[in-house]
Parts: C-alpha cells; sequence; structure tokens
C-alpha cells in the first residue's frame, strides 16, 4: 500500500529569476477536506506548488476516482503586499474580486488559466462559499477530477513592464555637462535630460526609457549614467550600475506630460 501522484500545481512568476512564485498561502475548504477524507486522497504543500496524491492499493483506483468527476476547491491567500507592484495583471478592483483558476474546457493545456499567463480573464468577484472565513481569498483553484486530468498544472503571472524614469536630484550630478543613460547591452535607450519641476517644488532633470522595461528580482539590463558622450562612444563613466526601481514602493512623481494609460517607474540619483 502507497500513494501515488495524481496531479500537482506549480505557481509560477516571471518576476523571480527562477520563475517560481513561493509566497502562496493554500487552504482546504471543509468540503474539500471532506472529500479528500472519503477519497483517501493526500494535500502536501512544497514551496512551489500543490501535491495531490492518491491511494494505489487498487491498480484501478486512479481510474476509478476520476470517474467520479469529483470537484476539489482550494483557496489561495497571498502573504505579500507587494505582489500587484510588480505583476502585470490589470485587476482593479481588488479588495471585491479574486482569480479563479480551473481546469475547465477552452483553457491553455497544462494551465489552470486561459491565455499563457493569468489575465483579467480570470477575475472575477468575489463570493462567499462555505463557513465564514477571517481573509478574503486572493485567489480560488476549482479542479475537476476527470480522466483527462493532466498530470501537472501550472499558474503562470507575467512581470510588470514599466517606463524607467531616472531622476538627477544632486548639485553633483545637475552639473554634468552632457549626461546620459546607455545600456551597456544597447538595447534600451533613454531620452532627456528633460528638466522637471517635482511636486515638492524641488528641481531635477529626468531621463525616460523609450520603451517599457520588465520588472525583475535580478535586473535583466546594466544602465550606466555616463558624461560626455563623443565621437565613437567615448564618455566618463559616472554611475557604472544604476538601481532598479523599488517594487515596495508605487511611483507618484505626477510629472506632467506623462501618459497615463502607461505605467511608469521612478529613481532618484544623488
Amino acid at each position: 500500500m502507497g500513494f501515488d501522484l495524481l496531479t500537482e500545481i506549480y505557481f509560477r512568476h516571471g518576476f523571480f529569476a527562477d520563475n517560481c512564485l513561493r509566497d502562496i498561502r493554500v487552504l482546504l475548504p471543509q468540503q474539500t477536506a471532506t472529500d479528500m477524507r472519503r477519497y483517501d486522497l493526500i494535500f502536501r504543500r512544497l514551496p512551489d506548488r500543490i501535491v495531490l496524491l492518491f491511494n494505489n492499493s487498487n491498480t484501478d483506483q486512479r481510474v476509478q476516482l476520476l470517474r467520479e468527476q469529483l470537484t476539489l476547491v482550494f483557496d489561495l491567500q497571498l502573504p505579500d503586499p507587494h505582489f500587484y507592484n510588480y505583476t502585470d495583471l490589470p485587476q482593479t478592483d481588488v479588495p471585491g474580486s479574486i482569480l479563479l483558476f480551473s481546469n475547465a474546457e477552452g483553457h491553455t493545456p497544462g494551465r489552470l488559466h486561459k491565455e499563457e499567463f493569468v489575465t483579467a480573464s480570470e477575475v472575477v468577484p468575489f463570493q462567499h462559499e462555505g463557513a465564514v472565513i477571517s481573509v478574503r481569498p486572493f485567489g480560488r483553484i476549482v479542479l475537476q477530477l476527470k480522466p483527462d486530468l493532466s498530470a501537472r498544472y501550472d499558474v503562470s503571472f507575467a512581470a510588470k513592464s514599466t517606463r524607467w524614469c531616472y531622476f538627477l536630484m544632486s548639485a553633483n550630478l545637475a552639473a554634468l555637462s552632457e549626461p546620459a543613460i546607455i545600456d551597456t547591452s544597447n538595447n534600451v535607450h533613454f531620452t532627456g535630460p528633460q528638466p522637471v519641476t517635482l511636486p515638492d517644488g524641488a528641481h531635477a532633470s529626468v531621463f525616460v526609457s523609450e520603451e517599457a522595461i520588465a520588472l525583475a528580482q535580478r535586473p535583466l539590463h546594466t544602465f550606466q549614467l555616463v558624461d560626455s558622450v563623443g565621437i565613437g562612444g567615448l564618455h566618463r563613466t559616472v554611475i557604472s550600475a544604476l538601481p532598479s526601481p523599488d517594487i515596495q514602493t508605487i511611483s507618484a512623481a505626477g510629472i506632467s506630460g506623462y501618459d497615463r494609460t502607461q505605467a511608469y517607474s521612478e529613481i532618484f540619483l544623488y
């Protein structure tokens, strides 16, 4: 007698260097816990996934189990308060909605959502079910145990992309004769410097990336602040590796002329 794998669900996120989303709590509603005991199923929570195991005492146990068309529900809680700062997910009413994942027909094979990544299609109004809960779920998995059940499913989030804004704040940086921001791989370009007045009345110069840049746990680009770019790209390096945006804060400098349909990340250099 032992237990074999029935299915497992991985949590993925493009922001993290290893693509693994670990900061997810999984709760079993009472009905799911009761059904799992009834059908002799075991639930295991691993760092980046959940695993369902079935009792293999009978060689036909898996086939018989999937014929039952049992539906299991798992509630997901999100301890990370900064999740939406680095996640590409247009969920406008976060308090009143949750993400609904399932292995319904029409979903991308091997995923519990419709597209390659989680989108607004998975956002649904939150409807209370079962016993009173102290914390509203961030998401919910509705998993039907049916004959075409896959051995693995993914829930994959994409990293948010923003246009990066570097502000030259100190007197030393303001005194540079011909400042520029360059990408050592020459894939990303910045416009500027543009003089701006910040909401507190301070004056600065800002460089803005021409394209949106994906946020990442480990920077995907190395940007440098240089001065006096000349013939052949010769320059003096002022800052050899500029910092990436801080995901713990939401940008709100409010510079006039910004396209408010886009997301911006603001980094202040001193």
